[in-house]
């Protein structure tokens, strides 16, 4: 979830959407800005329909990928020699202490994200001063839960922009305006991610590991270092800077450093929240790999290995083909996992291992989460009668 550049993928998958989800309710508006295109124009909002998760669920965008993958899948697991019954097997035999762990340690990552959002939120000018009331905990966390759901449904992100709309139904606010703290979350998340999971790979693989692509693990982690004191100079030498460029692009200067700063106060706090969402990704398949002992070695090789294949998967659920990375999930974990273990019935226990992670972060969200969202849309239906 391994493309550099995922996080930034996912945004543009989720812009794409957005053009896609406005281009219905802009167009029957086009001729009355012509007429009107001196009087200042109200933000675009999205309504319910456009983003109904049933009629994109349906569309053939999102089942004929699904439906390709699904069949690829089988014939990949047919070719692999995947055994079902010993498969079955490792999985009954898997530890239920590790599993419940790394089934608790990933939705304690929830909470984590909703404290993180709350902060970004109140960054942009969300605060009792401005006069906005904010969500509780709770319904901050029901509300990125929803969005997660979504996003196992339908490809292309689409839960990202829904989690900025189920915020407007809430509290009133821009839709548009909340997705930007959606897409400084994610900045943040590439960032961070990245960062764990370079170093997890040259540490895990550092005996096996080609020369070439040690390198440019090492100029892309330098690249990343780079990136960050940039941004640590253009917040600490703001009025420096604007000192160096000319006056006629002053302003434009401003609005660059407001638009990629502007979220990002209290960065320290968002940063350790950003690491610990990623250190509970992380951990999830740490604990997964402690239940079949599927990873042999010292402490340290389990867990930075545990890391590499966790964060890899993150990686490939940023990449929107289909809904929750199906297929682009499973298999590339397959191959991560073949990096690492190659002992007897490899296949099987492979496969226990990605059915077992995959119950927590696909499974469980389409279940747990259908039922969250018919709660929360059962609550406002009752409350506007």
């Amino acid at each position: 979830m391994i493309q550099d550049d995922s996080t930034k993928t996912s945004a543009s998958s989720v812009d794409t959407s957005l053009s896609e989800v406005l281009e219905e309710k802009t167009s029957g508006q086009v001729t009355k800005q012509l007429g009107e295109s001196d009087k200042p124009q109200e933000e675009v909002e999205i309504t319910r329909e456009q983003l109904a998760l049933g009629k994109r669920l349906l569309n053939w965008r999102t089942l004929v990928p699904l439906a390709i993958v699904i069949v690829a899948l089988v014939i990949f697991a047919q070719r692999a020699n995947i055994d079902p019954l010993k498969t079955w097997t490792a999985i009954r035999s898997a530890n239920l202490f590790f599993f419940l762990a790394a089934f608790g340690i990933y939705y304690l990552s929830f909470g984590v994200r909703a404290v993180r959002w709350r902060l970004l939120l109140e960054n942009a000018g969300y605060t009792k001063d401005n006069g906005i009331e904010l969500p509780k905990f709770w319904k901050l966390v029901e509300i990125i839960y929803i969005s997660f759901f979504a996003n196992t449904v339908v490809p292309a992100k689409l839960g990202d922009l829904y989690r900025a709309y189920l915020l407007r139904q809430e509290i009133g606010v821009s839709t548009t305006r909340s997705f930007g703290t959606v897409l400084a979350e994610r900045l943040l998340d590439l960032i961070v991610l990245l960062l764990l999971f370079i170093p997890a790979l040259i540490i895990s693989l550092h005996e096996n590991l080609p020369p070439q692509l040690r390198l440019s693990m090492e100029l892309l982690l330098g690249l990343v270092v780079a990136g960050i004191a940039g941004l640590f100079v253009l917040r600490m030498a703001r009025e420096q800077i604007a000192r160096l460029i000319p006056l006629r692009f002053r302003g434009y200067y401003y609005h660059f450093q407001e638009g990629t700063l502007g979220s990002f106060r209290r960065l320290p706090v968002l940063t350790g929240l950003t690491v610990g969402v990623w250190s509970c990704e992380a951990l999830r398949f740490f604990f997964i790999a402690l239940a079949l002992n599927l990873i042999s070695g010292d402490f340290v090789h389990i867990l930075t290995a545990a890391i590499f294949i966790g964060l890899g998967e993150a990686l490939l659920t940023a990449i929107p083909a289909t809904g929750g990375g199906v297929g682009l999930v499973e298999v590339g974990m397959g191959g991560m996992i073949a990096l690492f273990y190659h002992g007897a019935n490899v296949g099987s226990l492979t496969a226990a291992a990605i059915l077992l992670d995959r119950t927590i972060t696909l499974l469980s969200l389409l279940v747990i989460g259908f039922v969250v969202f018919l709660i929360a849309f059962g609550r406002k239906a009752v409350a506007k009668k």
